[in-house]
């Protein structure tokens, strides 16, 4: 082209010289040759850009190229053109294509906008292929021509195409995307948050309805042409985004429309430049500020429970532990600083001793961490002794980001008291096993929970039939042989699976078997639910219960015959001694005639021995009255110092004609009971009796009293006579029982009068030493034993 100007011009000059058709016919030459340059030209498909500048001095920008071509390739790459207001399609054309992705020979980032500066500042040439958006390639070329750097453009999609049907089909597609340079993003174009894209230069060159929408413009042509930000901030944010390459989001407040809103803005770099979106994040916001508030709340949970957790990330480290984990392991709040990971901590753990020891800790810890990649179908959970002497549950649970979250239960006490359970078990098994007692328990479905051997051996059952878990319906069918009545059975079972109140009570009984065994049972609820059932093999227990029955009405029945015969004995002594005794008054009395000395004195023998006679027959009375439970005390005041007085006089003649010396060991103001006056007399006159007729000449007998502690009177008769044999000292209170002669009744209605009044004896005795009785009489006498008129005026 440059060629056939300067001929023009040597045309022109010859023809004022003269020399014009020689110059004319070379014009000529040259126009023939332009036609077919122009034709060869049109036929590429593509375009073709020439510089005729070369490229000095820093970036000046694409020049001023020349561009020949076809009309169908111009319509063709002007579709990638950057809308603006140049009116220069060329510049156009390079700034929509300068910085797309490129595939060349050459190594790393491609651009034509790299290799278009490369070829015209140094002559280098290059092809590569810009990757457009849809997909579609342009296969560029450039070139050095002379001093002309030569750029070759050509859209493979119109190959082959005649030059008509590439410039309808293209602006077809024109009509169809309109204002969407990129084609084929309707659905962005469309969506209901502001999208927009720039160019390598930061210029907005595609928005969305959504954007318009939210800068309040007319139309995309007005925002294009006014580059119209969403805010301040999205201009700075896409420089950054365009030099570093590299994604940004955030959030903030932008006015969209009228409203002022929380929008994420996210901006990230395409080939050619970088897209922008706002997408409101007002309910985001707010769902982040919740789960914000339910992480802390999650976070204070953990921190208030008794379990020590941590949780490591997908990255190995530490990402949150509570307190309870700090003090398990005994680690300083500094050592969480630098989140340590997974690894650090298992050998900080080893090194303080608080780890469980492994034979090989290399092969463990790599097992441990091979959980963040490996994870199993299942992870048991693991109990860890730990040298300091606890012991730990250790769970490990998966997070679904990958992490890994550990919780960690000191059950050092669990395992003690387990164990201490154990050991109170076995205990009690082996305590159940060695009783007599056979004893079941069943829980509330009827089944067996434990038992001992007795129970097994009591119903003749084999070790598999009292298993724990046996069902009470199988024992029963066991059991039957040696007692067929299921009602009783019926009724048994019930009582361990019916949880009514009603039916759960305390019940017990007796059943007699086939094997004509006796048992006894019980049935008693358990707190638990649970029921117990004791049986006891009381054959034996009954056998010996119906000998002793038998012996003791034996007995009794004996005893009634016998209280009977001295009752009458007594009765039929008494009225002979009556007569003997009235006539030996009679004669003491001279009422028959004066007796001699001599007679006188065998009278007085016969009245003697009648009157012993008559008190031994009133014991006799005395003792069957009491025995039949008939006697009836008579209550009064009694002045104990007078009534000791009165008993010594009455027994004093005695003594002085047997030579033994009295003596009263009582104050005068020793008080006044209330008891039966007469029967006191003959307990003491009794002991007195009994001490005068076992001390020797010249011994010493004393009759004492004293108030005791609580209100009542204590009384004795000591003397230093023969005393009683220590073989014969626990006969001494019972009934025709004497040790040294006699008829055995003074001590036993001692006894009887004593225990009458509510008070009790004792004796105290050595043999060749002499005798001690003592009783107690209270300060009031039982009433029970009272006549009943005394009784109601005791009331009163």
């Amino acid at each position: 082209m440059l060629a056939m100007l300067g001929v023009n011009a040597a045309a022109r000059a010859s023809q004022r010289a003269g020399g014009g058709s020689v110059w004319k016919s070379k014009y000529a030459e040259l126009e023939r040759k332009m036609s077919k340059i122009d034709s060869v030209f049109g036929s590429y498909p593509g375009l073709i850009l020439v510089w005729d500048e070369k490229l000095s001095g820093p970036d000046t920008g694409w020049g001023r190229p020349k561009v020949f071509g076809s009309p169908a390739a111009l319509a063709s790459i002007q579709r990638f053109a950057e809308p603006g207001r140049s009116k220069d399609m060329a510049i156009r054309i390079l700034d929509g294509l300068g910085d797309l992705d490129a595939i060349g020979e050459a190594d790393g980032s491609l651009t034509l906008r790299k290799s278009l500066d490369v070829l015209r500042r140094n002559g280098e040439s290059f092809s590569i292929t810009i990757i457009l958006p849809e997909g579609n390639v342009i296969e560029a070329d450039g070139r050095v021509a002379g001093s002309q750097a030569v750029l070759w453009l050509e859209d493979a999609s119109i190959r082959g195409e005649d030059e008509r049907t590439a410039i309808s089909r293209f602006e077809t597609q024109k009509l169809l995307t309109q204002d969407d340079p990129v084609a084929f993003i309707d659905m962005l174009g469309r969506a209901p948050f502001p999208i927009w894209r720039m160019s390598s230069k930061g210029k907005l060159v595609w928005v969305n309805e959504a954007y318009v929408s939210a800068v309040d413009a007319e139309n995309m042509g007005a925002v294009l042409e006014e580059q119209i930000e969403l805010d301040k901030q999205a201009a700075e944010e896409a420089q950054t985004v365009l030099t570093k390459q590299t994604t940004l989001e955030n959030i903030r407040r932008v006015n969209i429309g009228q409203d002022m809103k929380s929008m994420l803005i996210s901006l990230f770099p395409i080939s050619g430049g970088a897209v922008g979106m706002a997408v409101d994040a007002s309910e985001t916001e707010g769902l982040r500020s919740a789960l914000t508030r339910h992480i802390q709340s999650h976070d204070e949970l953990l921190n208030n429970m008794d379990e020590a957790i941590v949780i490591f990330g997908p990255d190995q480290r530490m990402s949150f532990h509570n307190t309870s984990f700090a003090e398990l392991f005994k680690l300083e709040p500094g050592w969480f600083t630098d989140r340590p990971s997974h690894s650090e901590w298992l050998d900080l753990m080893r090194e303080k001793q608080l780890l469980q020891p492994r034979p090989d800790y290399s092969e463990w810890k790599k097992s441990e961490l091979a959980l963040y990649t490996d994870w199993p179908d299942e992870v048991p959970d693991e109990i860890w002794s730990l040298p300091d002497g606890k012991t730990l549950r250790l769970a490990r649970m998966r997070d679904p980001r990958g992490g890994i979250s550990l919780l960690m239960s000191d059950i050092t006490n669990t395992v003690t008291l387990q164990s201490q359970f154990n050991t109170l078990i076995n205990v009690q098994a082996a305590t159940l096993d060695k009783l007599s007692e056979g004893i079941a328990v069943f829980g509330p479905d009827g089944n067996l929970k434990i038992s001992n051997k007795a129970f097994a051996e009591l119903w003749g059952l084999a070790e598999e039939d009292v298993e724990p878990g046996s069902a009470f319906s199988a024992l029963i069918e066991h059991s039957l042989p040696l007692y067929h009545d299921k009602i009783f059975w019926n009724d048994i079972k019930a009582r361990t699976t019916d949880p009514s109140p009603e039916v759960r009570l305390h019940v017990d009984g007796e059943i007699k078997r086939s094997d004509d065994k006796i048992l006894t049972w019980l049935s008693r609820p358990l707190p638990d639910g649970a029921t117990l059932i004791a049986w006891d093999d009381v054959t034996s227990s009954r056998q010996a219960e119906a000998a002793l029955i038998e012996r003791a009405e034996a007995l009794e029945a004996a005893d009634r015959l016998k209280s009977e015969f001295v009752g009458h004995v007594s009765y039929q002594l008494r009225t002979p001694l009556t007569t003997i005794s009235g006539y030996a008054d009679f004669l003491q009395n001279n009422l028959a005639g004066e007796l001699t000395d001599k007679q006188s004195e065998y009278v007085f023998a016969i009245q003697t021995a009648s009157e012993d006679l008559k008190k031994t027959i009133d014991d006799i009375l005395d003792i069957a009255a009491i025995e039949a439970n008939v006697l009836d005390l008579e209550l009064g005041d009694v002045d104990v110092f007078e009534l000791l007085d009165q008993a010594l006089d009455y027994v004093a003649t005695k003594a002085e004609d047997t030579k033994k010396n009295l003596k009263l060991d009582c104050p005068v103001d020793v008080g006044v009971i209330r008891a039966d006056a007469r029967r006191l007399k003959q307990i003491i006159y009794n002991l007195l009796s009994n001490a005068l007729r076992f001390t020797k000449p010249g011994g010493n007998i004393v009759l004492g009293a004293r108030q005791a502690p609580n209100g009542g009177v204590t009384i004795w008769v000591k003397d230093d006579g023969v005393g009683i044999p220590s073989e014969r000292q626990p006969q001494v209170f019972e009934s025709f029982k004497s040790s040294r002669g006699g008829a055995g009744l003074g001590l036993a209605l001692v006894q009887r009068f004593v225990e009458q009044h509510g008070g009790w004896v004792e004796l105290e005795s050595e043999e060749g030493q002499g005798t001690h009785v003592t009783f107690y009489m209270p300060r009031q006498a039982s009433t029970s034993a009272a006549h009943p008129e005394f009784e109601f005026k005791v009331a009163e």
